[in-house]
């Protein structure tokens, strides 16, 4: 098979070699042909000068799975048939003739980041940005500092999030997304690809048989390529699922397991999960109807986590069920409480935003009824709106509390309370 890139490609591969721009952003639709143009680019850009490049997704196990046993591969055999590199699978980079490395990573863990940071590059690709934090993006750039005759570059690629993604504001208004200031344009290109611009090389009913039966809002994202407007009432406004919504690793699975809790009667709400390296990862929930705190202990032990610690909503103190009050049942129980404080209600959701927009709240895509708070809840005047639907707020304010408690604005070390 003989490599032929699109028109869209080529418009792609004119924009990376422009002389001026250092960033350099691909968005739109699934299958559109973003990647492979990348890694093309890249790899030439390798062959030229011995240097170092570096293509980084936020999960490793992702960049491994798409990119090291997938695209780069694919990209080699289409395009540089008989260039020969080595395979170096134990640090996950390839060795080209002339002593340049590619290098495959992931930000989403301690160890893995020191590694890759710890050298420069002159080409440092974020594949998927929508899922990789401002931060982390920043702290990578850093290292965009190798010496030799190539001029620096970073790419950049993703299925466009909603307007409120960093990725928006800093290549389509031209603001920095955190102080707000102009940006040098010229330094800053970016181009929109989708799924019809690559139609010749993807199968003929990928378009008509899986993106057009699509929600209308996937539509427009995975097929059409539009950055999707933000709910201005949205509470949880800096909820992404790319971002903030994957598997538990159980890596994380260490030390105390974590409890947040509401002590609303209908439903009654928990989140349980890990505080690790600064992330909260939530890896189960526990919705109960019509319940009460001894109804939620029982289904907590049941579950496995009796002797957990719970950060519960802190009104529970004195509350009452059957003469005792909440904290005191789960205590009783078995489950340790540490004190809350609960703050007001507007800055308890600016704390989750907060925590939101940085990536260190990550769900387990099976905590449904948290997701879905998250999504859907949103402002009635000064606080949350809770007639448009009953169900909701609860969960999330049950998320809140914990994470007020381990990481806010004004950070209080939480400690254990004596209850009598």
């Amino acid at each position: 098979m003989i490599f032929k890139k699109t028109i869209k490609q080529k418009e792609q591969s004119k924009l990376l070699a422009d002389h001026i721009a250092r960033y350099l952003m691909s968005y739109g639709g699934s299958r559109s042909g973003k990647t492979t143009g990348k890694v093309r680019a890249l790899v030439i850009r390798a062959c030229k000068v011995k240097s170092r490049h570096l293509i980084v997704r936020l999960r490793f196990n992702h960049a491994k799975t798409s990119i090291w046993l997938d695209t780069l591969p694919k990209v080699l055999m289409l395009c540089f048939p008989d260039l020969k590199v080595e395979f170096k699978a134990s640090d996950y980079y390839i060795l080209l003739p002339n002593g340049s490395e590619i290098w495959i990573g992931g930000l989403d863990d301690a160890a893995r980041v020191e590694k890759i940071l710890g050298k420069e590059y002159s080409t440092i690709y974020f594949n998927e940005c929508s899922q990789i934090p401002f931060k982390s993006v920043e702290m990578a750039l850093t290292r965009l500092a190798e010496k030799n005759d190539l001029k620096k570059k970073a790419y950049f690629d993703m299925n466009p999030p909603t307007k409120k993604h960093w990725s928006y504001w800093l290549f389509i208004k031209g603001l920095h997304p955190e102080t707000m200031d102009p940006i040098d344009k010229a330094k800053y290109k970016s181009i929109m690809m989708n799924p019809l611009d690559n139609i010749e090389n993807i199968d003929s009913e990928y378009v008509s048989e899986v993106l057009d039966k699509l929600s209308e809002n996937e539509r427009r994202r995975f097929r059409d390529g539009e950055f999707l407007d933000a709910d201005e009432g949205q509470a949880y406004y800096s909820f992404q699922r790319e971002l903030n919504v994957f598997p538990f690793d159980k890596k994380y699975a260490a030390g105390t397991i974590m409890i947040g809790m509401d002590f609303n009667v209908n439903p009654m709400t928990a989140v349980v999960g890990y505080y690790q390296n600064n992330q909260f990862h939530i890896f189960d929930e526990v919705y109960l109807p019509n319940s009460d705190t001894y109804k939620m202990s029982a289904e907590l032990i049941k579950r496995g986590y009796k002797g957990a610690m719970v950060f519960p909503d802190s009104t529970g103190a004195n509350r009452k069920t059957s003469g005792r009050s909440d904290h005191l049942i789960l205590q009783d129980s078995g489950f340790t409480i540490k004190q809350t404080r609960n703050p007001f209600v507007k800055d308890r959701v600016n704390n989750v935003n907060r925590l939101l927009i940085d990536g260190k709240i990550i769900i387990d895509p099976k905590c449904r009824k948290l997701i879905q708070d998250l999504e859907k809840v949103t402002w009635d005047g000064n606080d949350l709106n809770k007639k448009a639907d009953e169900s909701l707020t609860h969960i999330s304010d049950a998320m809140g509390y914990w994470c007020w408690s381990m990481d806010n604005m004004v950070y209080r070390a939480p400690s254990a309370i004596k209850l009598t």
